[in-house]
């Protein structure tokens, strides 16, 4: 399987993320990106659901 990575800008809260979002198999997608400082990586079962979950979890994480 060629592994073709997407770059994606997610906004949470007030800030623009970029993240890179990959399949990593037929069900399986990954975004990764950095927020406050930290690497967040998550899994997806689409590229749109995979940028939801990191969104979350960014947002998430600002909250805390």
């Amino acid at each position: 399987m060629t592994v073709s990575v997407a770059k994606l800008v997610v906004k949470v809260w007030d800030k623009d993320c970029e993240i890179s979002v990959y399949q990593r198999s037929k069900t399986v997608w990954i975004a990764v990106g950095e927020y406050m400082g930290e690497q967040i990586e998550v899994k997806g079962s689409s590229q749109r659901s995979a940028a939801a979950q990191w969104r979350e979890a960014a947002r998430y994480k600002g909250n805390l």
